[in-house]
């Protein structure tokens, strides 16, 4: 897998819930070089977040990138168990 070389993507940042639609260009930009996130501040992401995250997950494996998720919160990881989720975007 190749390393990510671009600044992490912050979760907490109001934008992304407000317009999902940049959070998914932001995804885009980063799955050819690895997807970087930093949810150390993060609230627990809605649905629309986690559906592109996952979709992010897979395409950066489908490229053989990476996706990391940087210190996630307690609120962030129990909000993608209670999606059913934990594993599938932070394993």
């Amino acid at each position: 897998m190749t390393s990510a070389t671009l600044d992490p993507i912050d979760l907490s940042l109001p934008v992304w819930r407000d317009d999902p639609k940049q959070l998914q260009s932001a995804l885009l930009a980063q799955v050819p070089t690895g997807v970087v996130l930093k949810a150390d501040l993060a609230r627990p992401a809605d649905t629309l977040t986690v559906q592109l995250l996952l979709a992010a997950r897979t395409a950066a494996k489908a490229k053989s990138t990476s996706f990391d998720v940087h210190d996630p919160s307690d609120a962030f990881r129990d909000g993608l168990r209670m999606l059913g989720l934990h594993d599938q975007i932070l394993a």
